[in-house]
């Protein structure tokens, strides 16, 4: 995983998680440490959008939407509420894939599915 990928995790993904990616090599962020936890949904996009950090999520139903009217750096999406805490590593490995088959630079405007490429590497 390239050093300068940087991941925002929205605040309802587990500590858990934050630790293996961290200990995968990739720079995180907990939103809820940078920002609190009244931030909306627009200015964590945009945040992530102004300094070129991807922001992972769980909320796909309000980011599905942003992502349409919003310009940002990338969107990590995953649909499956327990996957972080029911599989962290396997999940950390999924972003792993992500970034090193696009690079955080190629998935600005992309909204990636976590659960599919999840599902695929593990076949």
């Amino acid at each position: 995983m390239s050093s300068a990928s940087h991941v925002l995790l929205d605040e309802h993904v587990s500590r858990v998680f934050e630790r293996v990616l961290r200990e995968c090599g990739c720079q995180v962020t907990q939103a809820k440490d940078r920002f609190g936890e009244q931030t909306t949904d627009e200015e964590l996009l945009q945040w992530c959008a102004d300094n070129n950090v991807l922001l992972l999520s769980n909320n796909a139903k309000d980011f599905e939407a942003l992502h349409k009217e919003l310009d940002h750096a990338g969107l990590l999406l995953y649909y499956t509420q327990d996957l972080p805490d029911r599989d962290p590593e396997g999940l950390a490995r999924t972003v792993e894939e992500v970034l090193g088959q696009y690079g955080s630079d190629e998935l600005a405007n992309s909204l990636v599915n976590l659960d599919e490429w999840h599902e695929w590497l593990n076949e």
